[in-house]
């Protein structure tokens, strides 16, 4: 059961405790500020007056720990993915009362809080595009967590996580039976569709505006803005088809990102239809959690298309 806390504070003393335990007694904090984008934890930004004098605190209750975030983080960055280093992870609850994550602030904004004009757009989303060709080169031979032995069969991975989300009772709740219908036709014919399956590769898993952060910087032109790097990654050994679907699903990157990653890398052919069940499983998790009528309308066609699609 995924529980939302967006809302923990954390005062300038119960952060010290956490920067003693870090980086040793004396340490002063100076500022806690609350950031943008935090959707199921609560994410805040600590200063204090001993370097590297800034860092990210991610927080949850007890039992939400983030031991497989961090193992995410440092699995990425050893393969050369821009993401932030892992200053400390606490999963037990012991220093605070609540389970965190200390990380390096990378620097700029994110890109949810930065809209930006159209040259800037394209250098990020090529940016981003190169970042991923590196990232999807690193491959296994199964399908599954980090640390799990996996599965030779991409269904026998996704299939499940698909089920589960359907089966939430607040998914039953708040779409109506026509749509559940074409919902539960749509999982049914999902297996066939993605039995077409690519290689187990490495991808970050949940790549939208609020996990991709980018810097103002400066050349021969005015100042523009780049990528700095990537925040939040739900990483795993998975059809790489599941990252590009769902750069799309939120309208994350457009045409300037799939012109180089394709260059690199051509989409399969029923790659436009398999990112449909992608979305879907994606609509139906925000249903879940969320409830709101955009993302119910958008699992509704959705799953209308698929079935029309597969009739």
């Amino acid at each position: 059961m995924v529980e939302l806390q967006t809302n923990l504070a954390l005062t300038p003393e119960q952060a010290e405790q956490v920067l003693a335990a870090w980086l040793g007694d004396g340490v002063r904090c100076t500022g806690v500020e609350r950031l943008h984008g935090g959707m199921i934890n609560s994410v805040l930004r600590l200063s204090f007056d001993r370097a590297p004098y800034t860092g990210v605190i991610k927080l949850n209750g007890a039992g939400q720990g983030f031991a497989g975030e961090a193992r995410a983080l440092c699995h990425m960055r050893e393969r050369g993915f821009p993401c932030p280093t892992v200053y400390m992870e606490e999963s037990e609850a012991a220093t605070l009362p609540y389970t965190f994550l200390l990380l390096e602030t990378l620097p700029g904004v994110s890109l949810a809080q930065m809209p930006l004009g159209r040259a800037d757009r394209r250098r990020v989303e090529r940016e981003l595009a190169e970042v991923l060709v590196d990232l999807h080169a690193h491959t296994r031979d199964t399908f599954g967590a980090l640390d799990a032995p996996g599965e030779p069969r991409w269904v026998d991975v996704f299939m499940p996580w698909l089920h589960e989300v359907r089966a939430e009772p607040d998914v039953t709740q708040r779409l109506p039976a026509d749509v559940l219908h074409d919902v539960d036709r749509s999982i049914a014919v999902a297996p066939q569709l993605l039995a077409d399956q690519g290689r187990p590769t490495l991808i970050h898993g949940d790549i939208w505006a609020a996990n991709v952060i980018v810097h103002p910087t400066l050349g021969a032109s005015p100042q523009g803005w780049a990528l700095s790097g990537l925040v939040d990654p739900g990483a795993q050994y998975a059809d790489v088809e599941m990252e590009l679907a769902y750069l799309r699903v939120f309208e994350t990157v457009g045409s300037a990102f799939f012109d180089i990653y394709t260059a690199y890398t051509p989409l399969r052919p029923g790659y436009q239809l398999r990112s449909l069940v992608y979305w879907l499983r994606t609509y139906l998790i925000h249903v879940w959690l969320f409830g709101d009528q955009h993302y119910r309308d958008m699992t509704a066609r959705v799953a209308r298309e698929i079935v029309e699609r597969t009739a």
